[in-house]
Order: structure tokens, then C-alpha cells, then sequence
């Protein structure tokens, strides 16, 4: 997606969430690169967007206006405007587990 677009949703009021996870090259364990997924509702369904590696720094400087609602040695995750419990209200469990175990 474009990087333009990410960023209006971004500075948008709508509840979404950020995923912060480290992807390893098979060669080297000790060589982690960072990546964020930006989580949006969409309907009934929750959309994945991916956020392009020049939308970091942005990213970065946005997320004081966010919740943390996880963190650990894998990864981070971040919430607006209550975006877990709208998703519990709006998804069907089965579209849940669907994002979770793809």
C-alpha cells in the first residue's frame, strides 16, 4: 500500500492497531529485522496492511498517541480507540482465529 495512504490512516481517528515483529534470515540468528503490520476494521473483517520500511520513522513518532497492550521479546503491539473490544464486537470468532493461525 501506498505510503501516503498508510499515513492518512495513521493520522486518522479510526480504531486500528500496530504490530511491531522481528523477521530473521535463515543465515544468521542474530540478524532481526524489525516490521510493522497495521491492523484496521473493515466491515466484518479485520484488514493487514504492511507498512513499507520508509513509513518507520512516522510510524515511530505516532505511537505515543497509542495504547501498548503487549510487549514482549517478540514483539509489540499497539491499540486505538479500544480496537480489541471493537473487534471482539464486530468480527466473527471464526475471522479471528483465521488472522491469528495464518
Amino acid at each position: 500500500m501506498d505510503s501516503k495512504l498508510i499515513k492518512e490512516i495513521i493520522n486518522s481517528e479510526d480504531p486500528i492497531a500496530i504490530v511491531r515483529f522481528f523477521e530473521w534470515p535463515v543465515f544468521s540468528k542474530s540478524d532481526a529485522r524489525s516490521r510493522y503490520v497495521l491492523l484496521k476494521i473493515r466491515r466484518n473483517n479485520i484488514k493487514e496492511i504492511e507498512i513499507p520500511y520508509d513509513t518507520f520513522s512516522f510510524l515511530r513518532s505516532k505511537l505515543d498517541g497509542f495504547d501498548k497492550v503487549f510487549h514482549g521479546e517478540d514483539g509489540t503491539v499497539w491499540e486505538r480507540m479500544s480496537f480489541r473490544d471493537r473487534v471482539k464486537d464486530l468480527v466473527p470468532q471464526s475471522k479471528i482465529r483465521d488472522l491469528l493461525f495464518k
